[in-house]
């Protein structure tokens, strides 16, 4: 999973077969596998602070980030999946009040093994992942060669392009989704997501006298459809879903928003290495307000060569600037290049437009992003990457403009022991 706030040397695993991080197993067969690695990176930060030049703000800055990670992964009688848990930290050569430790992890869990015991047609799925560090979250984008929609993409309702300055933040973002199979050729698919965002102090004694515009956000939304395959290469589905979405804190008072939205989607196989998918529907905001949803995507998959292309425009709560709901047209692209056992290519590249009102007050986002990463694995262990990644991003908010961009440029060494 690549962000696009972040240089993603330390984020992309080191050139090997398999896709997504799973590990290669025989199908059905039983394991359990602990994979701890240590990823050690020095890159330059053109802007440190995600903030516009200002007298006497020293944004550009060189950074040492080391990041140990312990990955298990599990297939047995009743579960498979993998959780991933790690820590890093950073420190400043330039601004060294900014030096923080920070921690992620990610819990992805299919249970059909266990419900169909009790219901054969039946399957469960869960995911979720947490946080906590003072980078805004950017964007997320899907596996380089599989589906928008699939699980093995972890879905973010944050990371929608949407900026703000460095804060402390901790995230935490579950799905259950559930399906059940009515015939060879139909199912029912339910899911319910809760996602939380929360601020804590300025990470920044450096930073005093900007007022923090954030507050924090609680989302929740539920949605049920079902899917039906029409012929041997196309498949047809539809999806109502409501969300609510809750803000407190920062200079606002208490408040939520609902969302409703139904869609209409199609998918077909062209090939055995392409794929293509392409939806719409209509969105109902807050007070009654109407819009449109539409989604597409491409996805390319051979042996050593995986992309996705992909579009979505849908509605999402905006937590900086003004609370509210923002309607927003995400573009991404991920793709990855295995070039030889040992040397993997990969890059990303996303768009964002996004606004909204409240009130007499309107809001506008647009971000671009994109990066650009090379790996060579040396030994079974140990594996170097280099990295490059650009970001711009630019808000209105009531008359009042901001904008500023980033580069950032990496060069790490990864250690893996499996």
């Amino acid at each position: 999973m690549a962000y696009g706030q972040f240089i993603g040397a330390c984020q992309a695993p080191a050139p090997r077969s398999g896709q997504g991080g799973e590990a290669a197993r025989a199908p059905g067969g039983r394991f359990l596998e602990l994979v701890p690695s240590i990823c050690v990176s020095e890159r330059y930060d053109s802007n440190v602070f995600f903030r516009p030049a200002a007298p006497g703000l020293e944004r550009a800055d060189y950074v040492t980030s080391v990041n140990p990670m312990l990955r298990i992964n599990h297939n047995g009688d009743y579960a498979t999946g993998f959780f991933d848990m790690g820590g890093f930290h950073e420190t400043y050569v330039n601004n060294s009040g900014l030096n923080y430790f920070g921690a992620n992890g990610t819990l992805s869990l299919n249970l059909d093994n266990t419900v169909k015991r009790v219901l054969p047609n039946a399957g469960l799925f869960i995911t979720d992942s947490m946080s906590y560090s003072p980078t805004p979250p950017g964007f997320v984008n899907p596996v380089a060669g599989t589906n928008p929609g699939a699980l093995v993409n972890i879905q973010d309702v944050f990371a929608q392009g949407i900026l703000f300055q460095r804060t402390n933040r901790v995230t935490n973002s579950g799905t259950v989704s559930a399906t059940y199979a009515t015939s060879a050729s139909t199912r029912i698919n339910a899911s319910y997501s809760h996602s939380m965002l929360r601020f804590l102090s300025d990470s920044s004694t450096s930073q005093a006298g900007v007022q923090r515009t954030v507050f924090d956000t609680t989302t929740q939304t539920g949605a049920l459809g079902g899917s039906a395959q029409v012929s041997g290469v196309d498949t047809l589905n539809i999806r109502y879903s409501r969300t609510q979405s809750e803000f407190t804190g920062g200079s606002v008072s208490s408040f939520s928003l609902d969302t409703n939205m139904a869609t209409l989607g199609w998918a077909r196989i062209l090939t055995p290495n392409f794929s293509v998918e392409a939806g719409g529907g209509g969105i109902v905001l807050d007070q009654g307000r109407t819009t449109y949803a539409a989604n597409a995507a491409l996805v390319m998959n051979y042996a050593n060569s995986r992309a996705t292309i992909s579009y979505a425009r849908t509605a999402f709560p905006s937590f900086a600037g003004v609370p509210t709901q923002v309607v927003g047209d995400v573009v991404s692209l991920s793709a990855v290049q295995e070039i030889s056992s040992q040397w993997q290519l990969t890059g990303s590249a996303n768009y964002s437009h996004s606004s909204g009102t409240r009130g007499t007050d309107a809001i506008k986002f647009d971000s671009y992003g994109g990066s650009v990463n090379l790996a060579y694995l040396m030994t079974r262990i140990w594996s170097t990457a280099i990295g490059y990644s650009y970001l711009r991003f630019d808000r209105e908010s009531g008359g009042l403009i901001s904008q500023f961009d980033r580069h950032a440029a990496m060069l790490s060494v990864r250690a893996t022991w499996e």
